[in-house]
């Protein structure tokens, strides 16, 4: 059973990296989201049966149908990489009430780590959309949630005794079905505001604008306490794989390079093992 709905994810994923590839092209170009996929070397338009993600790469050896000339393979590895995620995604959490939101999340970090890695660019036509979404998201869901407990407390005569103003029950119940909301923003104004105080403090040398806007993303989208896990592995991994670079001799203290990538990489951590991490870490405060 969880073999399939693994695969069911896997498919759900490479569509998504077919999709996650064109946002990151199109935004680096600055070209616009809309319009039908073209060969990069020869500029034909390429039918349906071109974009089959992984099986047309696989089918035509890597290479445009039309011109012949060498497809990337980043494309290929996008792909499956997406598959593998939001695959184990549905392998983790199952068909999961915000499975849907978790999907997105992944699908717009995807997109903002391979821009960041490539030119050290966050575009704020994914990032700052996806920041709204997020937060109409967390709104809607929190709304609904909140009207069901009153539509389902009002159904009985014992539940209207636990309605105002015989009772205080639903609303200790509102606030706590509130608190994804509350601590999302939170959390995304805490982050998006550290990073901003770093930028003032190393002026313009510690951070970049675009990660304020990642780390508010974040904040929404992990709320607490896995966006501080997640924050935490981001530094981690970012300051051993600098360490890693100045040892080979690839970079030298001072050097900038793209933070984003290790926000990113942090997040998806987060998402699938940040609890585990976190009951790990307070273990050893017993």
């Amino acid at each position: 059973m969880r073999i399939s709905v693994f695969l069911i994810g896997f498919v759900t994923g490479i569509i998504l990296g077919s999709f996650v590839k064109a946002l990151a092209d199109r935004s680096l170009k600055e070209q616009s989201f809309w319009g039908r996929s073209y060969c990069p070397k020869c500029k034909n338009k390429l039918h349906w049966y071109d974009l089959i993600p992984v099986i047309s790469y696989l089918i035509l050896g890597g290479k445009c149908r039309y011109c012949r000339k060498a497809i990337s393979i980043e494309y290929l590895l996008i792909e499956v990489v997406m598959g593998i995620l939001v695959g184990f995604l549905f392998w983790s959490f199952g068909l999961a009430p915000d499975l849907i939101f978790k999907i997105f999340f992944i699908t717009v970090l995807s997109v903002l780590f391979i821009t960041d890695i490539k030119k050290m660019f966050i575009p704020d036509r994914i990032v700052l959309p996806a920041i709204v979404i997020s937060l109409i998201y967390l709104v809607a869901i929190t709304i609904y949630k909140i009207g069901y407990l009153y539509f389902y407390l009002s159904q009985s005569p014992i539940g209207q005794k636990l309605l105002p103003p015989y009772s205080d029950y639903f609303q200790r119940h509102a606030l706590m079905v509130s608190e994804p909301l509350f601590y999302g923003v939170l959390m995304g104004l805490l982050i998006g505001g550290f990073f901003m105080a770093l930028i003032i403090i190393t002026k313009g040398k510690g951070m970049g604008g675009g990660d304020v806007k990642l780390g508010a993303f974040m904040g929404l989208g992990l709320g607490f306490p896995l966006s501080l896990v997640a924050m935490m592995l981001a530094f981690l991994t970012g300051a051993v794989f600098s360490i890693i670079l100045i040892i080979l001799g690839k970079k030298h203290f001072g050097q900038v390079i793209p933070f984003g990538p290790f926000l990113v990489l942090g997040s998806l951590i987060a998402i699938f093992w940040g609890e585990k991490i976190l009951n790990w870490y307070l273990s050893f405060s017993y």
